[in-house]
């Protein structure tokens, strides 16, 4: 988890998704932008896996990116 944590108060996330189209990239951004412990949200759509970044408070714990996801009808794994 160490490797993650790139400032005293950020740490970034990273996961394969299955968020593959410019409208559900917004809607997931929305989503998690709404936790004020989540920073900035990326995905890139390009990239065969669909790698979702998210930056946000190092004490955010990942599964929890993954539960808000699946919630939302999208999926994501580690991605190291």
């Amino acid at each position: 988890m160490g490797h993650e944590i790139i400032a005293e108060d950020l740490k970034v996330l990273v996961f394969r998704s299955n968020i593959d189209k410019p409208a559900k990239r917004e809607r997931i951004r929305d989503i998690l932008l709404s936790d004020n412990q989540i920073y900035q949200v990326d995905v890139d759509l390009e990239d065969i896996d669909y790698v979702l970044r998210v930056e946000c408070h190092p004490g955010y714990p990942r599964s929890r990116i993954q539960e808000r996801l699946l919630e939302n009808g999208f999926s994501c794994s580690d991605l190291r």
